[in-house]
């Protein structure tokens, strides 16, 4: 997917994208996204799950909150970048 960031694709200096490539794209990065984002999501609630046994068991939970915060950081990138694609859809 690397290549496939907008607007830097192995073309000729003067190709300027389509409507439809562009679309096309934004298509598949959001779908890149919504699969990301379903894996966080996922790691997340496992990573909520062992905080609770941490803490009933009474064991040091630092890393694993730090763990999901950057987990929750991640998914709001996620998230906007999702947004970005919705709207630049619609158009």
């Amino acid at each position: 997917m690397s290549g496939l960031v907008l607007g830097q694709r192995d073309e000729p200096a003067g190709h300027r994208l389509s409507q439809e490539e562009i679309l096309g794209s934004t298509r598949l990065v959001s779908q890149g996204l919504e699969a990301l984002r379903s894996e966080h999501q996922a790691v997340l609630q496992s990573l909520s799950q062992t905080i609770e046994c941490l803490q009933q068991g009474g064991h040091e939970e630092g890393l694993v909150h730090e763990k999901a915060r950057q987990l929750r950081r991640s998914m709001e990138n996620i998230e906007l970048g999702l947004s970005e694609a919705q709207v630049m859809l619609a158009l």
